[in-house]
């Protein structure tokens, strides 16, 4: 009687502690999340079309240009640029990787599509990156808006 008393209640604190979720991150994640309604997201400075990035390119501005895919990605097809970076989202909140990029500057951060740089940029805000922005539809993007009048030939 004892043994199935005491298997009780241990399967019993067993459940409860497996069902309890982190109350601190959850509250800090509703701070952040609700201010994202579809008003703010639609006025965000956060995303940076392709157009404008390729003229600030071509126009020499002092930002980073940052690349968040993979090591395999990037070796299929990278950006060449003066001022870019190549930091797998895997390794980027690394201190050494965190240590590379500017407080004081802007970040266009890039991926295939957008959907990484994204993750990359509302995180990087939270640990102290303000000014970063994602390159909206990401390479893909970039690709399309590289013509003739917006190239940065040198």
């Amino acid at each position: 009687m004892k043994k199935i008393l005491l298997s009780t209640i241990l399967t019993a604190l067993l459940g409860v502690s497996a069902n309890a979720y982190d109350a601190d991150k959850a509250k800090n994640f509703d701070g952040f999340f609700s201010k994202m309604t579809q008003e703010a997201c639609a006025n965000s400075k956060l995303f940076i079309d392709a157009t404008e990035t390729m003229k600030m390119i071509k126009d020499n501005e002092d930002f980073l240009f940052l690349d968040v895919r993979t090591k395999g990605e990037h070796s299929v097809l990278a950006v060449v640029i003066e001022n870019s970076i190549h930091i797998p989202l895997e390794d980027l909140f690394k201190k050494e990787s965190l240590d590379k990029l500017p407080k004081d500057k802007t970040i266009v951060i890039t991926c295939h599509s957008g959907t990484r740089a994204t993750m990359a940029a509302m995180s990087l805000k939270q640990v102290g990156f303000k000014q970063t922005r994602v390159l909206k539809g990401g390479l893909v993007a970039l690709a399309d808006a590289n013509d003739p009048k917006n190239a940065p030939v040198k």
